[in-house]
């Protein structure tokens, strides 16, 4: 059986020690001094993207190399439909590709340190495939030349250039340095699943899968951001 474990690990590089001896996750601000995710995203939009299917491919074989180690050795082998906001989007494997599709913004209490509303499809998906909470996704956009923009995870889905807080999202920031633009059509979704998660997070899942197309040459235009 595959050894998993290296693609748990989170890339060094991608981290820096402050003036008070503390590890941050770099930014992507050029004001900071720090340039590195910059460059890396500049590097990696000069690449020629991986077909949008193969990457598709890779995060579902890796997705059932997890199931596996967790003891479900049956592949899930399937393709059907789920119908968000009125329209019928693809269920392959375990994944859905989600076309046009408007994503409205969550709400998060940062009193409670958790989201208080999100958007409704969500729910449909959590109920469809049975995940344990509705924010238990991994999502991949992609940018206009077809390169994979980011890896991500939980309800905040968007094609925004600034949080709620009107600071600008590093993902959108390093598409643009690129030179590029997002591809709004559609989102790649990955519902995370307990056959899956076995004692693993999101968060855990959210790295591994960067970490496996990266090993796979594909390029990502921000290019730490699962590491964070």
């Amino acid at each position: 059986m595959m050894d998993l474990e290296k693609y748990f690990s989170k890339k060094e590089d991608a981290f820096y020690t402050n003036d008070r001896g503390e590890k941050k996750f770099r930014g992507v601000l050029k004001y900071y001094g720090d340039t590195l995710r910059n460059d890396e995203a500049s590097k990696q939009s000069k690449l020629p993207p991986t077909p949008i299917s193969t990457v598709f491919s890779y995060v579902n074989e890796f997705i059932e190399l997890l199931r596996t180690s967790n003891g479900y050795c049956e592949k899930n082998v399937r393709f059907n439909t789920i119908v968000l906001d009125n329209s019928i989007h693809s269920i392959i494997d375990n994944g859905i590709i989600c076309n046009q599709l408007n994503w409205k913004a969550p709400i998060y209490d940062k009193e409670k340190r958790d989201y208080v509303e999100w958007d409704y499809k969500y729910d449909v998906i959590s109920s469809v495939f049975h995940t344990e909470d509705p924010k238990n996704i991994i999502w991949l956009k992609f940018t206009q030349k077809g390169h994979v923009g980011v890896v991500a995870k939980s309800f905040d889905i968007n094609f925004d250039s600034k949080n709620d807080d009107g600071k600008p999202i590093s993902s959108d920031v390093l598409v643009k340095e690129g030179g590029e633009s997002w591809d709004k059509s559609f989102v790649m979704i990955f519902p995370m699943t307990s056959d899956i998660l076995g004692n693993r997070s999101v968060g855990d899942l959210e790295l591994g899968i960067g970490n496996y197309l990266i090993e796979k040459n594909v390029p990502i235009i921000d290019f730490y951001s699962h590491n964070n």
